[in-house]
């Protein structure tokens, strides 16, 4: 399988173990079949990081696909819940995540002590599980605690989500410069050359124990010359007036004005053994602004024939 239809069919059915009523009362809802709907992808639990699909208009967030979840390899504890009553316990099946069943299943009053309204306690069972989401060991009670049905799953392997990734990364994602040509002073009708400072930045942003790198490659460049005027394009140092390429303005007035300058980068994501994830909408980051005084050229005699 190519590694993007690896990706697509690497979904996880992280199900929240919370006990549900139904005719016969409560009762936990059995693990997800791999073989039933969308599964790990390749063998079960064969590692690396699986990337969940959504579709488009589910897409949310800055730079959508904000709510994709990346599964990061890497040890972690299993935790299963079952409804606090004596008899209940899970075993495993085999060494896979949802390799596991419980057994008994049955409902006391014990599940309803000492909980907040809509919450449930339950026995917390775990197991270790390598990088490779495989046990290293059986399942042990772990005591007890009060579970809602929001409460997220504890099941599956710790995952961050392309949103999470990149708030963390947003606040190392490079800031523009710039500079003038000639620099904090100018004069009315003369030409201005800006050159904008902007190079492709790889910041790495820790999660869960792992460095993952986030590209920043700049593309739009616009700017605004503080008279209500804009310009794009990164510019030229040192060029020629009307040089190709180059981003110049003449002031019609004398003042001080207030230099700009906002770059949209295009993002990817390097996820560990996965396709790089480029996010479609850039990020836009807005440079200081840099004052810029424009005088008047005056003409003066100093010698009448």
């Amino acid at each position: 399988m190519s590694p993007i239809g690896r990706l697509v069919a690497s979904l996880v059915l992280g199900a929240t173990l919370v006990v549900a009523p139904t005719a016969s009362g409560w009762a936990p809802p059995a693990a997800a079949d791999p073989d039933s709907g969308p599964g790990w992808g390749g063998s079960e639990g064969d590692g690396g990081v699986d990337v969940e699909g959504r579709d488009r208009d589910e897409q949310t967030g800055p730079g959508s696909p904000g709510g994709t979840k990346i599964y990061v390899p890497g040890p972690w504890t299993q935790r299963v819940y079952t409804p606090h009553c004596p008899p209940n316990m899970v075993y495993a099946t085999g060494d896979g995540v949802r390799d596991y069943q419980f057994d008994p299943d049955v409902m006391c009053a014990g599940a309803f002590a000492n909980c907040p309204d809509g919450e449930m306690r339950m026995w917390v069972f775990e197991r270790p599980m390598n990088a490779n989401n495989r046990a290293t060991d059986s399942f042990s009670r772990a005591g007890s605690t009060c579970r809602g049905a929001d409460d997220p799953s504890d099941s599956e392997p710790p995952s961050v989500t392309v949103d999470e990734i990149i708030d963390r990364a947003r606040a190392l994602a490079p800031t523009p410069t710039f500079v003038i040509e000639p620099a904090a002073r100018s004069y009315v009708n003369v030409p201005t050359n800006f050159a904008a400072e902007v190079e492709p930045v790889t910041v790495e942003v820790e999660v869960l124990g792992f460095t993952i790198p986030v590209d920043f490659t700049p593309g739009e460049v616009r700017w605004s010359f503080g008279d209500g005027a804009d310009g794009s394009g990164v510019g030229i140092r040192h060029a020629a007036v009307g040089q190709e390429g180059a981003v110049e303005h003449a002031y019609g007035r004398s003042g001080r004005y207030e230099v700009t300058l906002a770059v949209d980068y295009d993002a990817q994501i390097h996820v560990p053994n996965g396709d790089p994830i480029v996010l479609p909408t850039p990020i836009t980051r807005q440079s200081e602004a840099q004052s810029l005084l424009v005088d008047e050229i005056q003409s003066v005699v100093t010698e009448v024939g």
